[in-house]
């Protein structure tokens, strides 16, 4: 799925480095964080669901599928 985020969220950054979030079949979340020099897998729920309830923030303020899949057909119209 690809959701476009507004422009003006750039200023908030939701996150500040690359960041996975993993649903097992279990149900449960992990998350792999990345830094200049080395990943983090963690499990702790204490660490991880302030990053889950950050990306539903942000997927709830971005454009839905439909409109992103729009924008980039628009943008597309002026290029070979």
């Amino acid at each position: 799925m690809v959701q476009v985020a507004p422009f003006r969220m750039g200023e908030l950054r939701t996150f500040n480095r690359p960041v996975n979030l993993l649903t097992l079949s279990d149900r449960s979340v992990i998350s792999y964080v990345e830094s200049q020099t080395q990943g983090h897998l963690d499990r702790d729920p204490a660490s991880v669901v302030p990053l889950l309830t950050a990306y539903h923030q942000l997927q709830a303020e971005s454009l839905s599928q439909a409109a992103s899949v729009a924008m980039f057909r628009q943008l597309r119209k002026g290029t070979p």
